[in-house]
């Protein structure tokens, strides 16, 4: 029998709590290296594009000039070889300037001229490649600060064990 006032060792119990955490971290890890591959994809199917699609001849009708990269776009309009006038948005870069009514190429595939991309301008797979660049050097660097911070504790605490 024992009395009131033993205290037993119990195993800790894994909370709910800690496994979420464990997955919500695994996502964040991943999150970056997920938007570059995205991105390169997205990169890869417009160079694809630019070399084996039709390229016709189109005209800015909109251009948002936004102060966020991510929002300044332009809208093209042009003439697909079964006569109808499909329009496209492009992203511009901060170095671009176009103007409301300007020439541009635009290429498209035949098969669905909705799919379609502007010569000279960027594909949207960049902005997620260098969102994905940032978000990795960033939580790859907690992580790393995570992980000599632990290892230069666990070497005091043997140093302190030892001495």
């Amino acid at each position: 029998m024992t009395s009131p006032n033993v205290t037993v060792n119990r195993k800790a119990k894994r909370s709910p709590g800690r496994w979420a955490n464990l997955a919500i971290t695994a996502l964040v890890l991943c999150l970056g290296p997920m938007l570059i591959v995205v991105g390169t994809l997205l990169i890869k199917a417009d160079d694809e594009l630019v070399r084996t699609g039709e390229q016709v001849p189109g005209v800015v009708t909109v251009f948002n000039d936004e102060s966020k990269a991510s929002q300044r776009k332009i809208k093209v309009e042009f003439q697909s070889g079964d006569g109808f006038v499909h329009y496209t948005w492009v992203t511009v870069d901060h170095d671009q300037h176009p103007v409301v009514g300007e020439d541009v190429t635009v290429v498209y595939r035949e098969s669905d001229p909705g799919n379609a991309t502007v010569l000279g301008y960027e594909s949207d797979g960049v902005f997620f490649r260098g969102a994905g660049v940032v978000l990795t050097a960033i939580f790859g660097g907690i992580g790393v600060f995570l992980f000599i911070s632990y290892l230069l504790g666990w070497r005091k605490d043997r140093r302190k064990r030892a001495g």
